[in-house]
């Protein structure tokens, strides 16, 4: 049924939904790679959370530290260490 209804390719999209595996973005530096951050993992939340993201990059940059969040959390190791942040409002 399906197969057999027209597509119309100026009504249609496709793109990935880039998410960690606890849905939480990765923020900070890359400890093997001095002077490289890393800000993703938001997906379509990016755009929203883009001003504190930028103030809390340019904080760690900065000074390697920030007072808006604890950003120790969201490290990229948290994965191969195991220490996930648990979810509990994803749907």
């Amino acid at each position: 049924m399906f197969e057999t209804l027209p597509v119309n390719p100026k009504r249609a999209w496709a793109g990935l939904y880039e998410m960690t595996p606890d849905h939480h973005p990765v923020l900070g530096p890359v400890p093997d790679v001095p002077g490289f951050y890393l800000a993703n993992g938001f997906s379509g939340h990016g755009v929203m959370h883009a001003p504190a993201t930028g103030r809390i990059l340019s904080d760690l940059i900065l000074s390697g530290e920030t007072d808006l969040i604890e950003a120790s959390l969201l490290h990229l190791s948290r994965f191969a260490e195991n220490k996930m942040i648990e979810e509990t409002a994803v749907l």
